[in-house]
C-alpha cells in the first residue's frame, strides 16, 4: 500500500466577489486533485512465488509503474517473517549497515535498467532458511509503496538406494534411504502393480546443511518373487526419482531341488581342484615363469592403456565424420542474452534485450536452442568455451517446458555437461556426477547417436573422452546452450560453435 510523505495544504476560501468565487475554488479543486496523482506509482513484483533451487540462485525482480527514473529513489528489500533488512540503496549509493548477517555476501542489486524503475536483487548460493514472505520497498521525495511475494525454497536430492537385509526366517527388510531434499519430501513404496504398500517404520530428519535425509522401510515375505519400488518425490518442483528392486534377483533362492544343489556342489568342487592344480604347477615354475608373468602383464597393461586411448582417439575421429553446421535459434534465446548475427556465438549481457518475444523464448532459464532438430541418425558439433568460468552445454527435448524454474536434468528432458564454478564440472545427471580433468576443456566435441540412445561428449585439446549418456531417445532433440552469468568482468567471452 502506498501513501504520501507529508499532506498538501488545505485550501481556504477566497475573499469577496461570490459569483467568481465558485468558480476559482471549483478550478484550485481541480488542480489539487490533478496533483495528488502526480508522482504516485505502484510497485510490481513476482506474480508467482519464486521457486529457488538450493545451491543455485534466485533473482526478485521489482518494477515500477507507471515506468520511471529510480536512481534517486530509496529502494530496500526486506523479509517479513522473520523481519530484517536484506539490502538498501539510496540515491545511487548502496548501504550495508544494518542488513541481516546471513544474507551479507550473498546479495547483488542488479540495476541496469533502474532508469526505467526496473531493478532486481540476486541471492546466490540459496539456502534453505530463505524460503518465507518478501517485500521489495520504493520510496521518493513525495511517495512510496511496496510490492509483497513469496519464495519457495526446494532441492531434489538423491536418487534412492535400497539396503536388504534379513529378518526372521520369514520375512526380508528392505531400506530405502536418499538425502539432499528441501523441503520434507514424500516417500511412496509400490509393487509390482504399481499400488501403494505402507512402510513398516519412516523418519525424515535435517542434516547439517538443512536439508532432509529420509529413510523408510517396508517388511516382504522371504518366498516373494515380486519387484517393489521406492519413490522420493519433491511436491513443489513436481520431481520424483525411484529405484526398484526385483526380489528373484536379489536373493539366492532356498528351496533349491536336489539335483541343482548337487551340480552346484560339483561345480565348485571342480573349480576348486582347477584352481589347486595350477597352484601346484605355478610352485614348480616359480622363478622363470613369474618373471615372464610380471613382464606378460606390463605389456599388456601398456597394451590396454594404448587402447584405451586409441579408442578414444578413434571414438572422436569417428564422430568428427558427422560434424554438422549447427546455428543458434535467436527466438528460443532468454532476452538476457545477445545472439551474434552469424548465429554461431551467444554471451550474457548487463541489460535485457530489445527483442521480439516468442512463445519458444525461455523466460527464466538463461539459455538458448540450436536451430537444428534431431530425430534421427548421428551428428556431431564443437563448441568453444575459452576463458569460460560458467557454462552448460549438451542436448534437450524440443517439447521441454520453457516457462517458470526449470531443474536441468534427464528427468525433465534435458542431458548436459556444465561448469559450475572454477573446475568445478559435472555430468547432470539424475544425481550430478563430478569429473576430474588433467587439463581444462578449451573446446568440447559433443556427438549424439541417436538410434543408439547415446550422447558423448569429448574433450578435444587432448581427444579425449568425458562422458556419456545412455538413454532410449523417442522425441525431438535440440542443441541447448547456457553461457552463464556475468561475474565482476568474468565470464564476458561467449560460447562458440566451431
Amino acid at each position: 500500500m502506498g501513501g504520501k510523505k507529508s499532506d498538501l495544504p488545505a485550501l481556504g476560501p477566497p475573499v469577496g466577489m461570490q459569483p467568481f468565487c465558485v468558480n476559482l475554488r471549483t478550478l484550485l479543486l481541480l488542480v489539487l486533485l490533478l496533483q495528488e496523482g502526480a508522482g504516485q506509482f505502484h510497485v510490481i513484483g513476482p506474480r508467482a512465488p519464486v521457486i529457488a533451487l538450493v545451491g543455485e540462485e534466485a533473482v526478485l525482480s521489482c518494477q515500477l509503474s507507471p515506468s520511471m527514473d529510480a536512481q534517486n529513489m530509496e529502494v530496500r528489500w526486506y523479509r517479513n517473517e522473520p523481519f530484517g533488512l536484506l539490502y538498501h540503496y539510496s540515491t545511487s549509493q548502496n548501504y550495508m549497515e544494518g542488513l541481516r548477517p546471513e544474507y551479507q555476501g550473498r546479495t547483488e542489486f542488479l540495476k541496469e535498467n533502474i532508469t526505467k524503475g526496473h531493478v532486481a536483487l540476486r541471492i546466490h548460493p540459496i539456502q534453505p532458511s530463505d524460503g518465507g514472505e518478501y517485500a521489495c520497498f520504493f520510496e521518493s521525495s513525495i511517495y512510496y509503496n511496496k510490492a509483497q511475494f513469496q519464495v519457495l525454497v526446494a532441492g531434489s536430492g538423491m536418487v534412492p538406494h535400497i539396503h536388504i537385509e534379513p529378518g526372521n526366517r520369514r520375512v526380508i527388510k528392505l531400506t530405502c534411504t536418499s538425502t539432499g531434499w528441501y523441503p520434507e519430501p514424500e516417500v511412496q513404496w509400490k509393487d509390482h502393480q504399481g499400488l501403494h504398500l505402507a512402510p513398516t517404520s519412516e523418519t525424515k530428519t535435517i542434516v547439517e546443511n538443512g536439508l532432509f535425509h529420509v529413510e523408510s522401510s517396508l517388511t516382504v515375505d522371504k518366498s516373494s518373487r515380486a519387484e517393489f519400488s521406492c519413490v522420493v518425490r519433491n511436491l513443489i518442483l513436481g520431481v520424483e526419482k525411484g529405484v526398484h528392486v526385483s526380489m528373484a534377483d536379489a536373493l539366492f533362492p532356498e528351496d533349491c531341488p536336489w539335483p541343482v544343489g548337487l551340480a552346484i556342489i560339483f561345480s565348485l568342487l571342480a573349480v576348486v581342484t582347477i584352481i589347486s592344480v595350477q597352484l601346484v604347477c605355478a610352485r614348480k615354475n616359480k622363478g622363470k615363469k613369474e618373471r615372464k608373468k610380471k613382464w606378460e602383464i606390463a605389456f599388456i597393461c601398456e597394451k590396454l592403456e594404448d587402447n584405451r586411448k586409441l579408442h578414444e582417439e578413434l571414438g572422436l575421429a569417428f564422430a568428427r565424420g558427422f560434424a554438422e553446421n549447427v546455428t543458434l535459434d535467436p527466438e528460443t534465446a532468454h532476452p538476457y542474452l545477445e545472439v551474434a548475427e552469424d548465429k554461431k556465438s551467444v554471451k550474457a549481457k548487463k541489460n535485457l534485450q530489445e527483442i521480439p518475444i516468442s512463445s519458444q523464448q525461455f523466460d527464466n532459464l538463461v539459455c538458448v536452442l540450436g536451430k537444428q532438430i534431431f530425430s534421427k541418425g548421428r551428428h556431431y558439433w564443437e563448441v568453444s568455451v575459452e576463458r569460460k568460468v560458467r557454462w552448460t552445454l549438451g542436448i534437450c527435448k524440443d517439447s521441454v517446458c520453457r516457462r517458470g524454474e526449470i531443474t536441468v536434468s534427464p528427468e525433465t528432458g534435458f542431458w548436459t555437461l556444465c561448469l559450475k564454478r572454477c573446475n568445478d564440472y559435472q555430468a547432470l545427471a539424475s544425481s550430478p556426477i563430478t569429473l576430474h580433468f588433467e587439463e581444462p576443456p578449451e573446446i568440447i566435441g559433443i556427438f549424439l547417436d541417436y538410434e543408439a540412445g547415446r550422447l558423448s561428449f569429448y574433450n578435444v585439446n587432448n581427444l579425449s573422452h568425458i562422458y556419456t549418456y545412455r538413454n532410449c531417445f523417442t522425441e525431438d532433440l535440440r542443441p541447448y546452450f547456457y553461457p552463464g552469468p556475468l561475474y565482476n568482468g568474468q565470464n564476458e567471452d561467449p560460447l562458440t560453435i566451431l
